[in-house]
């Protein structure tokens, strides 16, 4: 066994040596001040009840005991006045010095950031300078010119500058999740993780799952007294949902863990914003983000928050750079190696929870009657189940009618800037997938890259279904009128035959979709549909122009 460092025989020899003071501000967080002092009121009286000894202390006076009474008593600790809660830890703090015969005390306060951080995004003015000068009294009294301190510890998400909260107080040392000598001492690494692995003997498989949904967090490796290299860097877990997963004992059950934090519920209302819905949609596929990271949020940081949460103009670069940085200080984001200024999620979990809100809006502003997304699904089951050629034009005309149906109930915009979805390839492909999802006894696949027949070109097929009799490919366009060509559909076509390879049936369909892309509002949008059939007795082409009308667009 490795032998213990100096520092770890002085923290033990620490332990049980001190009295200490542990408080937690997580609950008091409220929509507004009073419920606020509540919650402080409540903290308080719990904090005081782990002392009640006190109350029988030799070493203090009646005085002194009836004061501690106060603060202990369920019904006097609600009469508590503001001064009273602003002094409450010194005056702990006092006793237990007093008690423990002049020993000094550490005061550890956890989550002392969290009502500030509602505070600052939803409260009125009145209600949050009243919760400043709050918090402000409770530290300095505590942890300024407090002959009974021996050190104070305050953790939480971020540090809030000119605030007003903490600038009073003397020697204060900031570390946090970017600063490499002590970012080892935030998570765990692999190692630490496998250990416990072992311990509760997880699967491998499971384990290497564990690691892609809960591990992540970069970190750059600090070796003894030095960083070793700006470019080596040592992967995290987030502590919380690892301990959550191992806790729970279902291994082959993965989920968040982050479901009941709340910290980005405002999200929501930005990604009507398409300059942040763009970077999210962005960092769910996988990609990384840059921006200028703010590591200290000042008053003035989460009024420009704040502002874009309720305001209705386009958020600026600056903006981007103080919601994301927030993202950053809350979790949601780690840096990608050592790419300057470049952020990515860190796994599965943060993917789902950003995931979960992109849908949560898209289906908020692309309501789909199911009725008739099931209408559709329907017509396309007709035409795997009975391809039979003397009824295939009459499937598809219904299936064209369906689909029109539904991209008609879909709010397509053509403005970025507009509220709604922007009309591209991407959504109409999603909704056809959606389609394609519900049919029975077929294999669906999207985006299948090969090589493409009679061409050594590689390509991807939009969509691929196949049943053991029938298969589909699909090629999908969505341009504007005046991208049309007299060849359009029929290059579509071609395109969707070039990836045959990939189907291994009886009976093939070869289909060119393209939904309008222009000015028009969404019940004008039109579409445009050719299909060739290929079976044993030969080809045959069929379709459906923008006016509804039989077309083979010129193919034979």
């Amino acid at each position: 066994e490795e032998e213990p460092t100096r520092h770890e025989v002085d923290a033990l020899k620490l332990q049980g040596t001190y009295p200490v003071i542990y408080i937690d501000f997580k609950n008091c967080k409220s929509d507004r001040f009073d419920t606020v002092r509540e919650g402080v009121k409540r903290v308080l009286n719990s904090c005081f009840k782990q002392h009640r000894y006190l109350e029988k202390s030799d070493n203090l006076d009646e005085e002194e005991k009836e004061k501690i009474k106060r603060y202990v008593g369920a019904i006097s600790s609600e009469g508590l006045n503001d001064d009273q809660i602003k002094s409450g830890l010194q005056f702990l703090s006092e006793m237990l010095y007093q008690h423990y015969d002049k020993k000094k005390v550490w005061i550890l306060i956890d989550e002392y950031d969290a009502v500030a951080n509602v505070a600052y995004r939803k409260f009125n003015a009145d209600d949050l300078d009243k919760t400043i000068e709050l918090f402000t009294g409770i530290y300095e009294n505590a942890l300024k010119g407090n002959p009974c301190l021996e050190k104070g510890v305050l953790t939480g998400v971020q540090y809030i500058a000119r605030s007003g909260m903490l600038s009073g107080l003397n020697n204060l040392g900031k570390f946090n999740f970017t600063d490499a000598k002590y970012a080892q001492y935030y998570g765990l690494d692999q190692g630490e993780v496998d250990l416990f692995f072992g311990h509760f003997e997880v699967p491998k498989p499971l384990g290497d799952k564990a690691k892609s949904w809960y591990n992540g967090y970069q970190v750059q490796k600090y070796n003894g007294n030095y960083v070793t290299s700006s470019q080596e860097l040592v992967s995290k877990y987030n502590i919380w949902s690892i301990v959550s997963y191992l806790k729970r004992g279902e291994f082959s059950c993965f989920k968040s863990h982050w479901e009941e934090s709340g910290n980005i519920d405002f999200l929501g209302e930005l990604l009507s914003k398409p300059k942040v819905r763009e970077k999210v949609e962005e960092l769910i596929d996988g990609a990384c983000i840059s921006f200028d990271r703010k590591d200290d949020f000042s008053s003035n940081d989460f009024n420009q928050l704040k502002n874009m949460i309720s305001g209705s103009k386009e958020i600026t670069s600056d903006g981007l750079a103080v919601l994301f940085s927030y993202l950053f200080i809350g979790g949601y984001l780690t840096i990608d190696g050592p790419i300057q200024n470049a952020y990515r999620l860190p796994n599965m979990e943060i993917m789902y929870e950003m995931g979960k809100r992109l849908i949560k809006h898209y289906q908020h502003i692309c309501t789909i009657d199911p009725a008739k997304i099931q209408s559709a699904t329907y017509v396309l089951q007709d035409i795997m189940s009975t391809p039979h050629r003397e009824r295939m034009q009459e499937h598809f005309k219904n299936f064209y009618d369906r689909f029109k149906e539904v991209i008609c109930t879909v709010r397509l915009v053509d403005d970025k800037n507009a509220e709604g979805v922007f009309a591209n390839e991407d959504i109409v492909h999603s909704l056809l997938n959606y389609i394609a999802l519900q049919t029975q006894h077929t294999t669906l696949g999207s985006e299948l890259y090969t090589t493409k027949l009679h061409s050594k070109q590689k390509g991807r097929a939009d969509i691929k279904i196949t049943n053991k009799d029938v298969g589909v490919i699909m090629e999908i366009k969505c341009l504007p009128v005046s991208h049309r060509s007299d060849n359009h559909m029929k290059e579509a076509l071609e395109q969707a035959m070039s990836y045959g390879n990939l189907l291994d049936t009886n009976k093939n369909l070869f289909i060119a979709i393209n939904v309008e892309r222009g000015t028009r509002t969404s019940e004008e949008r039109t579409i445009e549909l050719l299909c060739a059939s290929v079976v044993s007795d030969g080809q045959h082409v069929f379709g459906i122009n923008a006016s509804g009308f039989n077309d083979t667009f010129g193919v034979d």
